[in-house]
């Protein structure tokens, strides 16, 4: 198993590790498109958090990420209340049905995939919605080009001690 992203020595030990989820749906057409995708996803997720990490300012909590079935995420009420990325389509991923009726449109491309995010407020939960798997990496693409360093700076920030 791939391991994740973590922050090493200069957070406060006394600060909880952050676990950012990846929801991928458990439907064979999810494992089969977007867990290929949901790892690509990852290892960009990994790589921003090592950049902040690196940067001499940072003080903030341990992050670090983890992929997770929507079966798994939808049970567990403490996973969706936190940083979470759901990706997929609505019929393939639960999460991303669940995100879909919650969070605001940041970007969407007709005919082909939506991204959902509130940038304006402290919710740090992102919907990825593609209508098949192809559109799902184009819109992890975006996401990655467009948002991933400043929603991974936003979910540091929002749990940083005061």
């Amino acid at each position: 198993m791939k391991k994740s992203a973590t922050s090493k020595s200069k957070p406060a030990k006394s600060q909880p590790t952050i676990t950012l989820s990846l929801v991928v749906g458990s439907h064979p057409c999810a494992e089969q498109d977007d867990r290929p995708t949901v790892s690509r996803l990852q290892i960009e997720i990994d790589r921003a958090i090592n950049e902040l990490i690196n940067q001499q300012e940072y003080l903030g909590p341990p992050l670090r990420s983890q992929i997770l079935t929507d079966l798994w995420f939808l049970n567990d009420a403490s996973l969706v209340a936190a940083p979470a990325i759901a990706l997929g389509t609505a019929s393939t991923n639960a999460a991303v049905a669940h995100f879909a009726l919650r969070l605001p449109q940041a970007m969407v491309v007709d005919g082909g995939f939506e991204i959902l995010l509130d940038r304006t407020a402290a919710d740090h939960r992102v919907c990825l919605r593609g209508i098949d798997g192809k559109s799902t990496a184009s819109a992890v693409d975006s996401f990655i080009k467009k948002f991933l360093p400043e929603w991974i700076e936003s979910v540091a920030m929002s749990f940083q001690s005061c």
